[in-house]
C-alpha cells in the first residue's frame, strides 16, 4: 500500500512500508510530475527500481481522485527521504 500526502515545499509524498519517496507537485497550479523510467531507474534506491509501474499507478489514481493532473516526464525529481 502507498499512502499519499502533499508538503508545502511543493512536494508529494508516497510513504510504503519499506521506504518514503518525493515527487515534485506544483501547488500553484496543481500538478504532479513524475519522474520517467530512466530517471526513476537512476534515482531511487533499491527497494523501490523495480515498483516503477505500482507506483505511477498508485500515483495516477491519487491524482484522479484529488483532480490534479500528472505528467511523466524526465526533467523533474524523485528522492528518498530519510
Amino acid at each position: 500500500m502507498i499512502r499519499f500526502s502533499t508538503r508545502w515545499k511543493e512536494e508529494l509524498v508516497a510513504e510504503t512500508a519499506e521506504g518514503t519517496l518525493v515527487f515534485e507537485f506544483s501547488m500553484g497550479q496543481p500538478h504532479v510530475y513524475f519522474p520517467g523510467k530512466e530517471l526513476w531507474e537512476r534515482e531511487v534506491p533499491a527497494w523501490a527500481r523495480s515498483r516503477w509501474e505500482e507506483f505511477h499507478a498508485s500515483c495516477t489514481e491519487w491524482c484522479h481522485r484529488q483532480g490534479v493532473p500528472i505528467s511523466v516526464v524526465e526533467n523533474t525529481f524523485v528522492y528518498q527521504q530519510r
